[in-house]
């Protein structure tokens, strides 16, 4: 090996690990929240892992780059801290079009967040309440705020439900004093192809997966994939 690469190489491993630079949207955003800061597990934090094994995991840094309203411009989405005796955690995210406007993905309290993560789509997020855990809840900007397992059209879902007295099926519209137009066996797979409603009234207009292809409107408590396994 020549004498200058050499000498590079061993300015490269002298030098200090650098941290990750804050994104600007991300840091004019915090600079307009007096008490809030970005998640920083080098100071004493109750329940929190340290940097070095949030980062064993790939959830370092704090924060994460995306589309996530699909105007073609990078987003943010952070973990940020509100320090006390008790200290709140939670997610924000401040999108590239206003970046004025702070959403909140998971609002601040007491229960600790060790990163954010992307969720089962590109547009997703998901808040590590447990970073070792795959029952954390994902979450999908709907256009007013994010909410929690929000599926787009084209995506797959299963039709299940933890109430073993509910009667799984698929409605003539998106309501429950509509028609039942078919019956459907638990853990039913199917394809959204219209989604309505509001967050915690949200329906999905689906065609099944199977030979039958059916297809009607669910309420989204009918739709919980845990209760399956594939």
């Amino acid at each position: 090996m020549k004498p200058a690469v050499i000498a590079i190489a061993l300015l490269l491993q002298a030098a200090p690990h650098r941290a990750p630079t804050t994104p600007p949207l991300l840091a004019d955003a915090i600079r307009r929240l007096p008490g809030l800061r970005l998640l920083d597990p080098s100071v004493d934090l109750p329940g929190i892992y340290t940097v070095e094994e949030i980062k064993s995991f790939g959830y370092w840094p704090p924060w994460s780059e995306r589309d996530l309203d699909h105007d073609g411009r990078r987003d943010v989405v952070a973990v940020v801290v509100k320090p006390g005796s008790s200290p709140q955690f939670g997610v924000m995210a401040v999108h590239a079009r206003q970046r004025t406007v702070v959403h909140w993905v998971a609002p601040l309290g007491q229960k600790p967040i060790d990163g954010v993560a992307k969720g089962h789509a590109s547009d997703t997020v998901t808040p590590l309440f447990c970073i070792e855990c795959d029952t954390n809840s994902w979450y999908r900007w709907s256009g007013h705020a994010y909410e929690a397992e929000l599926y787009a059209v084209g995506e797959r879902i299963t039709i299940a439900t933890y109430d073993e007295d509910q009667t799984l099926g698929l409605f003539a519209r998106g309501t429950r004093e509509s028609k039942l137009l078919f019956r459907v066996d638990p853990c039913t797979q199917a394809t959204v192809l219209r989604v309505a409603g509001s967050e915690g009234n949200r329906w999905f207009f689906v065609e099944t997966r199977d030979h039958d292809r059916i297809r009607g409107w669910v309420p989204s408590s009918f739709v919980d994939a845990d209760e399956c396994t594939h």
